[in-house]
């Protein structure tokens, strides 16, 4: 297992990487193998890198398009992702992972990626260019993915605890869940104990651009 942490609209923040990296250091037992940062004017991307497929530090994450116009973070496996892989003859692969094929997909069917995917996954790709970010998870929602949105700045991360170490994230119990708890001894998804924080529901998206907020079914059942 891999695990991923994102931060869209970084400018409330004063140091966006320290505070990545201190959500990468939090779930470096999920991965390992490597770890890497991205962080522009927009958004930062964290990734701790779990070696399965492809063992090559150029599948390392996050992962570039070959033209550096989209970044991809991945946490998962796709099952199919040779038949795609060959279903794209056009595309140059650079590697033989399926973080690479996740991204190509991407590029060549926009959001509707999802439905050519068989496997588990939690991803998030920045459009380097026109600024959208679009993050989705598996049917079963086999890898988790947890969301912070406070109307100004979205926060995601593998891990909640790993979700906290962002200084936007407040440290606060949700009683209603909290009770919930106590009554259930669980916490009814979407909701968790931590107010504010909810886990993104399983098939799935968030589509976020400067004038445009979607949190949606995309994969059906």
């Amino acid at each position: 297992m891999c695990g991923i942490n994102g931060i869209y609209n970084i400018s409330k923040l004063n140091s966006p990487l320290q505070e990545m990296e201190k959500m990468i250091a939090k779930q470096n037992h999920r991965g390992p193998d490597a770890s890497g940062t991205y962080v522009n004017d927009f958004v930062a991307f964290g990734h701790s890198r779990l070696s399965i497929i492809d063992l090559e530090a150029s599948s390392n994450q996050p992962f570039y398009s070959s033209d550096n116009k989209f970044i991809l973070i991945f946490n998962g496996e796709i099952y199919n992702y040779k038949e795609i892989r060959e279903s794209l003859p056009d595309y140059h692969f650079r590697t033989n992972s399926d973080t690479e094929v996740v991204l190509a997909a991407y590029q060549t069917w926009g959001t509707n990626c999802v439905h050519q995917f068989n496997g588990m996954f939690a991803f998030a790709i920045w459009d380097v260019e026109k600024r959208t970010l679009f993050i989705a998870r598996d049917r079963l929602g086999i890898k988790p993915l947890y969301i912070y949105d406070n109307n100004e700045s979205i926060v995601f991360s593998s891990e909640i605890r790993s979700l906290m170490e962002c200084s936007l994230v407040k440290k606060k119990i949700d009683k209603d869940s909290f009770v919930d708890y106590l009554r259930y001894n669980t916490v009814h998804a979407p909701k968790t104990i931590i107010e504010g924080v909810k886990m993104l529901m399983p098939g799935h998206y968030i589509w976020v651009s400067d004038d445009e907020y979607k949190n949606e079914a995309v994969l059906g059942y």
